[in-house]
């Protein structure tokens, strides 16, 4: 692998959190910035699966932490914990929403544009895991040139 990239079962279970926009900007480590914990990453769909062409980006998968009732419960640390019925999004993996990863301490750091986590995915009866090289965060599958 080169620098910067991933296999995608690397990220499966990592814990994704939103940006948190008030810290401090010499924050030392990821683990500093990080904001709310939205989810785990369940699944990565390559680029290459939605489009022969070459267009697009590869998506995270993220089952959501379900809402506390009080708000006091530590979110669960593995996808098996998480309940079946648990909604689903899918996270463009591109520089400007996924500006980090940090496999060691297993933190994706997300920083969503408005909406983007309402967008639930419908249910699946089966689930279907792909599994592929993912580049560098911030680059993209691109056509061999002809």
């Amino acid at each position: 692998l080169e620098e910067g990239e991933l296999l995608s079962w690397q990220l499966e279970g990592l814990r994704v959190v939103c940006l948190d926009r008030d810290a401090p900007p010499d924050a030392a480590s990821l683990a500093e910035l990080a904001g709310e914990p939205v989810g785990l990453v369940s699944g990565v769909v390559p680029a290459l699966e939605l489009s022969s062409a070459g267009v697009g980006h590869d998506l995270l998968e993220v089952t959501l932490f379900p809402p506390s009732p009080d708000g006091g419960d530590a979110p669960p640390e593995r996808l098996d914990q998480l309940p079946d019925d648990a909604d689903t999004v899918l996270v463009p993996y591109v520089e400007e929403i996924v500006p980090a990863v940090d496999t060691d301490a297993g933190l994706v750091l997300i920083d969503p544009p408005a909406g983007l986590l309402e967008l639930v995915q419908p249910k699946r009866r089966i689930r279907v895991t792909i599994r592929g090289l993912l580049p560098a965060a911030g680059e993209t599958h691109a056509p061999p040139e002809s």
